[in-house]
């Protein structure tokens, strides 16, 4: 598990912890307080402690950051689902159930690959993404990243046709969200040769983050860097060798 999934996983559990807290006190606070008056009277004191305090914000942040990823992951793969209305209302306690059934549990998402507001669509139609076609959208989603690192005139037409984007860095964030190479259902959608390729090609991104500013240079400058020409050269060298395998990257 990546260091980025790590730590989503880790807020997930913070997340679901502090739901069920709340449940349980909005549940529990009448009951207590008809046995005895003064337990609710100490259980709220405890947010007036300073420590207490500190901790519980810290938690909270934590429980925001998956809530906010679960409305990312909404919208990049499930945005014909209805989950949308609980993730708004009552949005982070509902954002570990959410988490649980996606990226868990990992029942059918509903995402792009069918339209429906096309003129063929059916209210009644099953708009679930089957594994197959799970795995058709991993392995396009990875090969347009390293289609879009090969092209320094696709990489400036991005920019033309989202002004506001930063293509810099969404060239290595879009790379960091695609490329799970811990994930079993990632391991499924790749050959051992073309995973082999792709593990190529990360060590050699992953070794110019190390070596690249953190508030990198717009893409017009950036495509003028020594190191956006080596990742260039190794993205056309590993879409070269992809295509050798049976693909048309």
């Amino acid at each position: 598990m990546k260091a980025k999934e790590r730590l989503i996983h880790i807020c997930f559990l913070i997340n679901a912890f502090q739901s069920i807290g709340f449940i349980a006190l909005f549940v529990g606070i009448i009951p207590l307080a008809m046995i005895n008056p003064r337990i609710p009277e100490t259980i709220f004191s405890l947010f007036k402690n300073k420590a207490f305090g500190l901790v519980h914000t810290g938690l909270t942040m934590c429980s925001i950051v998956n809530w906010i990823y679960c409305l990312r992951f909404w919208y990049k793969y499930d945005r014909y689902s209805k989950a949308i209305f609980p993730l708004i209302f009552p949005h982070v306690l509902y954002a570990p159930w959410y988490y649980y059934q996606v990226k868990i549990k990992k029942r059918p998402l509903k995402g792009k690959l069918i339209d429906p507001n096309s003129d063929k669509s059916d209210e009644n139609e099953d708009l679930s993404i089957s594994d197959t076609e799970f795995i058709d959208l991993t392995r396009k989603n990875v090969f347009d990243v390293i289609e879009l690192w090969t092209s320094k005139e696709k990489q400036l037409d991005y920019k033309e046709k989202v002004p506001i984007a930063q293509v810099s860095a969404e060239l290595f964030c879009q790379w960091e969200d695609f490329y799970l190479p811990d994930s079993d259902d990632f391991k499924q959608a790749f050959e051992k040769e073309e995973l082999e390729l792709l593990s190529d090609f990360d060590k050699a991104l992953n070794e110019i983050v190390d070596n690249t500013p953190q508030d990198l240079p717009l893409i017009d400058k950036f495509v003028e860097t020594k190191e956006w020409i080596e990742l260039n050269r190794k993205a056309i060298e590993i879409k070269k060798q992809l295509n050798t395998v049976g693909n048309n990257v």
